[in-house]
Formats: C-alpha cells, structure tokens, sequence
C-alpha cells in the first residue's frame, strides 16, 4: 500500500482550535507535548462541495487537547442536520477549556458535559475528548468515536466503544420534546512515550480500516512523522475503502457476527486527528524542515 503524498484543498466544517502549546511535566521530568493534524472528508463532498457533513472536531493546543464528535445520521429522516449538534457541541468544548484559568487541571467529563449543556441545537452525537497530562493520555468518551495509540509503528491500545447494539452507539444530544437525558460518560487513561502517535477519529475511520492497515501506513512512512500529512493519508486510505464493494471491511465483518448483511465498506463522514507525542521544545516547521532537506540535496 503506497499512497503518495499530495496537497489538496478539503472542504470542511471549521476547525475549531486555539493555538499556545504547553504540557504538565511526567515523571522523568521532561516534558511531552502533542503535535496535532487533522483531515476531514464529508461524505458527500462531491456531490456537493458546500456540505459540513455530520461530523465536527476541535484542536486546542494550549490545553493540549482535542476532541471528535459523530452526529447521528438517523435524524435526517426528521429533516434535522445532526451535523450541526455535533459542531456546536465541539465548538462548546474548545470555549469551555479557553475558560479555564492558568494552571487550572482539565476535568474532562465537566468539559464535555458542561459544553452538552450549553448545546441548543436539537439533534445528537458521539464524542470522545482527549487531553495530555503528563505521561498520560486521557479521555472522555460517549460512542463509536475514539482513537488508537501506536508505539515503534505497531498497534498498543485502541479506546473501547459503548453502543445500545450493532451501529447504534451512545450520543450525547437533545430531543424533540424532551430536551437532554441522561448520559454515561466513560473515562479512561493510557500511559504514552516520546515517539508514541495517536489516531483518532469517528466510526468513518476504524469502519473502513483495521488497525494492521494503519500499521502498514505507518511503517511505509519515512522520516519524521508529520502529523498533517498522516492525517491525510490515513483520510483517503479510509474513503477509498468505504467505497469499495470488493473491501472486506471492519463494518462488514462486524455486521456479520450481528447477522446482518452487508458487502464492502462503510459509506461515511470521515475525521483524522493525529497526534504525535514529542518532547516539548523548540521544533522547525515542516515547511523549513523540507525547504533544509532540499538545500541538502543540493
């Protein structure tokens, strides 16, 4: 699997983010950081250029926090764009942690339950937050979104799930009539190390690629890896499986243990947030760290 690497201009719900990179200090002292990229692709971006989609994300560097979010398709049938749920509820997530004073721990339930609460569109979705304390990973998650922690390019630890049954997973949102229920927000922590690299991302990631796949992207990889361009590449691997009808796919293979039919891959918004775990210090860009390299070649 060689995908070549390209720049292309995506249409996309904003993404939300803030911009000042800190970290807590781990155990030996020395400081970790994430450095962040995402990517997104509607599903229906070609038939209509304009389209957000149902899914929304957030970066806040400062925090060294991010977070994904998977609006419930089945609203449509109700004319509602869960889409838009999804974008207020992230965007209410990256105020809340503006909000919080200096030195101020990151309590992420509060987070995303406070940003639920000050949510008022009508619609629902999944969640998954996750903040870098330490040496820890951290999260909150509420669904199928969620996210994989790969060490020396091979898979670790992957965030479990909480569904109702087969492709109904929980959601935070707000009803018709009924306004908001109650929610079971599951916390969980991961110990990461200098060279560690997250993938996160909605169902329209890990529907469409196991993670051996994404160990194969990985490993094809070269040199440093810049969390953008993996973005990317993870993005268009997971697309061009969920249009496949040969692809025997995550989903598939899912349904089937359910008894349900289904052939090829999963139709679907999809979110990439990588991160990279680095000692926090000074870096180059990408940009001048290429622009070296072809001085060098020269």
């Amino acid at each position: 699997m060689i995908i070549k690497k390209r720049r292309i201009a995506v249409r996309s719900q904003p993404n939300f983010q803030a911009t000042v990179s800190v970290s807590d200090d781990d155990e030996s002292g020395e400081k970790l950081r994430m450095n962040m990229g995402t990517c997104y692709f509607p599903k229906d971006i070609e038939s209509n250029p304009e389209s957000l989609g149902q899914d929304a994300h957030f970066i806040c560097q400062e925090r060294q926090t991010f977070g994904v979010a998977d609006g419930v398709g089945g609203w449509a049938k109700k004319g509602i764009d869960s889409g838009i749920f999804a974008r207020e509820l992230m965007s209410n997530c990256l105020t809340s942690l503006r909000s919080l004073k200096p030195g101020r721990a990151v309590n992420l339930k509060k987070i995303l339950l406070k940003a639920h609460s000050k949510t008022a569109a009508i619609g629902s979705s999944t969640a998954c937050v996750v903040s870098l304390k330490g040496d820890r990973l951290c999260y909150a998650n509420v669904g199928d979104s969620g996210f994989m922690v790969f060490r020396g390019k091979r898979l670790v630890y992957r965030s479990p799930t909480q569904q109702n049954y087969f492709n109904c997973p929980f959601s935070l949102g707000n009803w018709v009539g009924e306004g908001k229920r109650p929610v079971s927000v599951f916390l969980g922590e991961f110990d990461v190390e200098q060279g560690d690299i997250v993938i996160a991302g909605s169902d329209g990631v890990f529907d469409n690629l196991f993670g051996s796949e994404i160990e194969e992207i990985l490993q094809e990889s070269e040199g440093r890896p810049w969390p953008q361009d993996l973005a990317w590449t993870i993005a268009t691997v997971a697309s061009m499986n969920s249009t496949s009808e040969e692809y025997d796919s995550p989903f598939a293979i899912a349904a089937e243990s359910e008894g349900i039919e289904h052939v090829g891959g999963k139709i679907d918004d999809i979110t990439v947030i990588v991160a990279v775990i680095e000692l926090d210090q000074p870096r180059v860009s990408q940009e001048e760290e290429e622009e070296e390299e072809e001085e060098e070649e020269e």
